[in-house]
């Protein structure tokens, strides 16, 4: 008669075989949910930076692409001609006139919160989401040298005469429910109207 014999597990590998215990499962859910928000909080902070920052350069970009064209604009002009709504309220846009006798003009709109320049038919904005925009006009006087013009004491044509440099400075925004607001603020360099001659 044939034997059998059974063979029992030894405690030491019934110990290497046994599971995880639900103690240790919730510790390991634990722990892999909180790398995870970290992961995912590290995730929306480099793409909420990365956004502000493509509002930045392309802000700057406007801003110094703009400067660079009135500057060249405005050393060539021969005359200009400002612009405002009233004889109160503050400069709006202004009109260079080059060489040849081409108009080139420079307006700042509040309500679409761009400034466009136009020559002839064509007309191109420059810069978009201006908060707000300042014209400054500067003459040259015998006694304090450069001196400020202000617009609601003077005359458009009396302005328009005695302007020898201008200056622009704005601020403009970019908006975004899920970011904080990226705000740039320029201000020119006072621009000499080279070819222009200052009547006082």
């Amino acid at each position: 008669m044939a034997s059998t014999t059974t063979t029992t597990p030894s405690r030491r590998n019934r110990s290497f075989a046994r599971g995880f215990t639900l103690v240790e499962v919730l510790i390991a859910t634990s722990l892999s949910a909180i790398v995870m928000v970290g992961v995912l909080t590290s995730t929306l902070m480099i793409a909420r930076n990365g956004y502000l920052l493509n509002n930045y350069i392309d802000m700057e970009k406007q801003a110094r692409t703009a400067l660079e064209t009135i500057a060249v604009d405005a050393r060539v002009t021969k005359s200009v001609s400002w612009q405002r709504a009233s004889d109160t309220s503050p400069l709006t846009g202004i009109i260079l006139t080059d060489p040849d006798g081409v108009a080139i003009t420079y307006a700042y709109s509040s309500t679409a919160g761009t400034l466009t320049r136009t020559e002839g038919t064509k007309s191109r904005v420059l810069i978009t989401g201006i908060q707000s925009l300042t014209f400054s006009a500067y003459k040259y006087a015998d006694a304090t040298g450069i001196e400020l013009i202000t617009p609601s004491a003077t005359t458009l044509t009396a302005l328009n005469g005695v302007t020898k440099m201008l200056q622009i400075s704005l601020s403009s925004v970019r908006t975004r429910t899920t970011v904080v607001n990226a705000t740039n603020n320029v201000v020119s360099a006072r621009y000499v109207l080279r070819n222009k001659v200052q009547t006082n």
